[in-house]
């Protein structure tokens, strides 16, 4: 049976159970400003006094990275910490009380269920850092209870933290667990960071452990991705858009996978990358009509951003057979709809494209724009495939 994802909270109460002091809040994205109920709960459940480390609790990967943890959190500050995670769709959250510690004492441990039995992965220093420690990384495999004194003495991991952590694997049919870091402390495991995979079938088999309700509840969607995932399930074609940053100034139109990466990591490379409002992609071919669409919600986004300058990013490499005459006039057709708003906003249009019909597509582009007043720069093959990114990072930087 496949995999699941249950919350962190959840996680974390099935393995510690009371002990755990975390707290677990649910807030609407439509709801403003956070102050409703949940986090009424919430701060009268924590401390005046103490700090916090308050988290998105939706499986997201990297959070940190993503600037979705905030450490040393007083109770009273929650509500301006989750605000604007849940202006970008996020909903659920835990708050939890702060571990001091160094670096140097996270550690990595995971659990995987695998043929032989229990598969435990563990180092003692890497943490949050393991990526660049792999030579540190142990394997053992738990194939009885009667395994872990020999483990623990060799890891160093209190010998009842394993059998509790292995005790609840086994009975919540884990099929995944990762501690991320884990920090021991006077002979004590603190989990900082967990993540858990059951088996979808276990929910009949643990009543009164986890539900479908603990299962993590995804980002929710803006409602122009779901629109463009709506219209990709119609065509063979491949159209795909995610929303990054609504206020941003750059908003691509772009195509072909691999080049998309090249001109979106060009902007983060310029500097530029908390510019970028959107990514995503249009190849395989779409008809006239289908880029029409696509390109439509791109623009929607374009004009409800309050960045004082944008600029719409229209590139791509060159394609073995999208056409580019045939695309760019859904472009064009999108354009003429909003070309009054795109103007009043000072909205600039740089382009860069190459394949088939390239000079018959990126003519037509070039005379639109051009009379439109939308023209920022139009290039072919002939230029760099970044081209086009790096003059409109030029134009809204001025």
């Amino acid at each position: 049976m496949p995999r699941v994802k249950i919350t962190e909270y959840k996680a974390k109460r099935l393995l510690l159970g009371d002990a755990y002091q975390g707290v677990s809040f649910n807030l609407s994205p439509n709801s403003s400003p956070p102050t409703g109920r949940g986090l009424g709960r919430v701060r009268s459940a924590l401390s005046e006094g103490e700090r916090y480390v308050v988290k998105v609790d939706q499986g997201i990967k990297k959070r940190f990275k993503q600037g979705l943890v905030k450490i040393g959190v007083s109770a009273n500050e929650i509500a301006a910490v989750v605000e604007p995670w849940k202006e970008k769709g996020f909903s659920q959250f835990i708050a939890e009380p702060l571990l001091d510690h160094s670096a140097d004492e996270e550690q990595y441990f995971s659990l995987e269920r695998v043929r032989d039995g229990i598969r435990m992965l563990h180092a003692a220093e890497g943490g949050v850092d393991i990526e660049a420690h792999p030579e540190a990384v142990q394997t053992y495999v738990i194939t009885e209870l009667a395994d872990i004194a020999a483990i623990a003495k060799k890891s160093k991991i209190p010998e009842q933290f394993l059998v509790t952590v292995v005790e609840a694997f086994e009975k919540n049919m884990f099929g995944f667990l990762e501690i991320n870091p884990l920090v021991i402390k006077n002979g004590e495991a603190h989990l900082l960071d967990a993540a858990a995979l059951v088996d979808s079938s276990g929910e009949f088999f643990v009543r009164g452990s986890w539900t479908a309700k603990d299962i993590v509840k995804t980002k929710a969607k803006h409602e122009s991705e779901g629109r463009v995932e709506e219209l990709a399930k119609t065509t063979p074609a491949s159209l795909k858009l995610s929303v990054i940053n609504p206020d941003g100034a750059l908003f691509f139109l772009l195509s072909g996978g691999g080049g998309s990466i090249v001109i979106a990591d060009e902007a983060e490379l310029e500097g530029a990358g908390k510019l970028i409002a959107n990514y995503g992609e249009y190849s395989g071919g779409p008809t006239r009509e289908e880029t029409y669409l696509y390109a439509r919600e791109v623009l929607s986004l374009l004009l409800s951003s309050t960045a004082p300058k944008k600029a719409l990013v229209i590139a791509g490499g060159v394609a073995n057979f999208t056409d580019v005459k045939k695309t760019f006039a859904g472009i064009i057709d999108a354009l003429t709809e909003k070309s009054d708003e795109l103007r009043k906003q000072g909205v600039k249009v740089f382009v860069r494209r190459g394949g088939p019909n390239e000079k018959e597509g990126l003519s037509a582009m070039k005379s639109f724009l051009d009379e439109a007043k939308l023209l920022g720069s139009v290039h072919g093959s002939d230029e760099v495939i970044t081209k086009a990114v790096e003059d409109a990072i030029a134009f809204v930087k001025v």
